[in-house]
């Protein structure tokens, strides 16, 4: 038998040690307590405490110090936080500077991700712009993160769920569409992904002449086909391809692409988590030009959660997803997010409440008889308890064209309405929806408004020659909307109104250049005609002219008033005998339109003639010199001479050209007389005329002056002097 001491003795000698459980259940109630008074942990009570068993962890979103940022200290909830004082001013159009915040962000999240030892398998998402991702920790892994020097804050990655023919022309957009369709660009659906097999979609496999591109940032794989339901119906409803299926005549914007981020969890699932869309809005900005001829402009994304009756409370919530916004807004992107469907008076659910997005709310689109919507508590539409809807409470709406749905959520800073209910759109397998089971709530709202947004930035790219900035393109949908004002809030909004913004985007004047008239060799008188001013008033107009052989850098341009009509101009300072272009401008709001540049030639001047003298005199002989410029017209020369001003002697014509510059001529003259003067002068003559030159005269030597130039040896046989001229007359 072996004594107790003797057992103790075995196992101390084997090197096990039983734990003291009440030792370790201690140390981490005191990590639990540690953590919630951290001041970088916005993280709830309830989330912690499920850290207390061995193993646990929970899912959060870790944010990262930006090298190039300033941080000040808040306190909030009594706890100390480090905010940013302002975000770095990145160019994130250009592609460079995205590359580098890449590798700048990829850097620093290696290096805090290798200093908590956290396994790559429980890393769910690595950002792309944004210092920070998210990853399964356990409670020693979490603390050991706060204490990071590099780590600001650390919040739950929160579960999001998706917010559940007539809409078309109630918007005003069905003649609109028919001309601006949403082509040349593309709709990113953050959504529960896209059935690409459905006719409307592309009807075949991934990628599709329909959609395009996409991917699966719920389960990190590369096919964001949908198998809940929630994003094909978005995607009908802002981009289907154009058809006739009962009452589904395509998508808003049938012209447009589509890409399909599928951000949901599971297969089959509808719920997302936050850093999940957050890679879904970051993909979008990363592959915006993978097809550059469909540039991805616009987002619609149907999910969300919570409530903010604070625009700046909801942008401080989850900075990464604020960031996100923001940085999709800075390369071009408008993202639009529904607003929800608790139906809240003074309230937006997240994300829709961020202030770089654009949150849609609903209206009916017709008259359906009375509906029937559940909605929050808190919401202070009228409302009637009952156990049939999981909030506790239903409404009574009667619905009319304009209604706003009393579950559509409503705040002052809601950014557009736009019509949700019962829409017939597609769904899952090839079908289409219902109106008795349609797909409604502002989930229907955000696409809807999303392919009024694309139709709107095909009428600004035809008519402007460039995209609308998101603020741009935010103030003509609700500057041009209809206002409609929520009976429940008494909150006035702008309902989307297509046609009236498309007319409101004013285009390039039409303007036309007049044929060249009254040419001379310096001058010509243009013109110009404007007949449409494009919408927006003309406050500028001329012409512009230069050289064909010139850059339109060099251009020399008038300016003519404003207005529109007809108008003419003379162009002075021209150059004889030169091919000129001229195009006449108008100016308006949008920019400078020019009309057909037209060539004229200019007439060529007469040639100059700048220098005579003569070299070479003996008794007998002598050369006649001068200077021509033929100014760019066919020359012909000759000299004039004789005893007297009346000349009487020519010499043989010779041609020089169509230079612009001074050519020397000469002419050797014989059989002169000896000791005599003789008068002389170049005639010079082109197609625009002749020019006389001055008259000159030079004596020739005697001979006996010759032969003493010979017997001195300065001639050689024929003494000569360069230069013998009078004075011309």
């Amino acid at each position: 038998m072996i004594r107790p001491i003797l057992i103790a003795s075995l196992i101390l000698s084997m090197g096990i040690v039983i734990p003291d459980f009440s030792l370790a259940q201690g140390d981490a109630a005191r990590r639990l307590r540690t953590l919630q008074t951290n001041g970088k942990l916005n993280v709830s009570s309830t989330v912690l405490n499920n850290l207390a068993d061995d193993g646990a962890t929970v899912r959060v979103i870790v944010h990262l110090r930006d090298p190039q940022a300033r941080y000040g200290t808040t306190q909030k909830n009594g706890k100390l936080r480090a905010t940013m004082l302002g975000r770095p001013a990145r160019q994130l159009r250009a592609a460079s500077v995205r590359r580098q915040l890449r590798k700048d962000v990829g850097a620093m999240q290696q290096q805090v991700i290798a200093a908590t030892e956290v396994t790559a398998a429980r890393v769910t998402n690595r950002f792309n712009y944004i210092f920070g991702f998210s990853a399964e920790f356990t409670a020693e892994e979490l603390q050991s993160l706060a204490n990071h020097p590099d780590v600001l804050s650390i919040e739950t990655d929160k579960l999001l769920e998706p917010h559940l023919a007539q809409g078309i022309p109630l918007m005003n957009a069905s003649v609109i569409s028919d001309t601006f369709n949403g082509a040349g660009m593309a709709i990113a659906i953050c959504d529960t992904g896209i059935d690409y097999t459905h006719p409307m979609l592309g009807g075949g496999g991934f990628p599709n002449a329909k959609v395009i591109g996409g991917y699966d940032a719920g389960e990190n794989d590369a096919d964001p086909l949908d198998r809940q339901g929630h994003g094909t119906a978005c995607a009908g409803i802002a981009a289907g391809s154009l058809g006739s299926h009962g009452d589904y005549i395509g998508g808003v914007a049938y012209d447009a692409k589509l890409y399909a981020l599928k951000i949901t969890s599971s297969p089959s699932g509808a719920s997302a988590y936050v850093s999940d869309m957050v890679e879904a809005w970051e993909w979008c900005i990363t592959h915006q030009h993978d097809d550059p001829d469909n540039p991805i402009m616009i987002i619609s994304t149907s999910f969300g959660g919570g409530s903010f009756s604070d625009q700046a409370a909801c942008d401080g919530a989850v900075s990464a997803m604020t960031a996100a916004a923001a940085n999709a807004k800075a390369v071009g992107i408008t993202i639009f997010v529904s607003a929800g469907n608790e139906g809240y008076c003074d309230a937006l659910a997240w994300p829709g409440c961020l202030s770089d997005v654009i949150s849609v709310g609903a209206v009916y689109d017709d008259a359906v008889g009375d509906f029937l919507p559940c909605v929050s508590a808190d919401s202070c539409a009228s409302k009637t308890a009952t156990n049939l809807c999981s909030t506790g409470y239903y409404t009574r709406d009667t619905t009319a064209p304009d209604a706003v749905a009393s579950y559509s959520n409503s705040a002052s800073f809601l950014g557009l309405l736009a019509p949700a209910n019962a829409a017939y759109t597609t769904a899952m397998g090839g079908g289409y929806t219902s109106y008795s089971g349609g797909f409604g709530g502002t989930s229907a709202a955000a696409p809807y408004a999303a392919g009024a947004a694309a139709c709107l930035q095909h009428a600004a790219k035809v008519r402007t020659g460039a995209y609308l900035t998101p603020d741009a393109l935010e103030a003509y949908l609700t500057d041009h909307g209809n206002l409609i004002t929520d009976a429940k809030s008494g909150i006035a909004t702008a309902r989307i109104n297509l046609g009236q913004a498309a007319d409101a985007i004013a285009s390039l004047s039409v303007v036309t250049t007049t044929e060249v008239s009254q040419i001379t060799s310096n001058t010509a008188l243009g013109g110009g005609s404007i007949a449409d001013d494009g919408g927006a008033a003309v406050i500028g107009r001329g012409l512009c002219w230069r050289r064909s052989v010139d850059t339109t850098g060099n251009e020399q341009c008038t300016q003519d008033g404003n207005g529109s009509g007809s108008f003419t101009n003379v162009m002075t300072g021209l150059l004889a005998g030169t091919v000129y272009q001229v195009r006449a401008y108008a100016v308006n709001e949008v920019g400078t339109a020019y009309g057909e540049a037209l060539s004229f030639t200019t007439l060529p001047a007469p040639p100059v003639v700048e220098h005579t003298a003569t070299r070479s005199v003996t008794d007998q002989t002598g050369t006649l010199t001068g200077t021509i410029n033929p100014n760019g017209g066919e020359t012909e020369y000759y000299f004039e001479y004789g005893l007297d001003e009346r000349y009487g002697e020519v010499t043989a014509i010779a041609r020089i050209g169509t230079q612009w510059d001074g050519i020397p001529v000469d002419t050797a003259l014989k059989d002169l007389a000896e000791s005599t003067t003789y008068h002389y002068r170049l005639v010079a003559t082109n197609p625009a005329g002749t020019t006389i030159g001055n008259g000159y005269t030079f004596t020739t030597l005697s001979r006996s002056a010759v032969a003493s130039l010979g017997a001195n040896g300065d001639g050689g046989g024929g003494g000569c002097f360069i230069g013998v001229m009078a004075d011309g007359f």
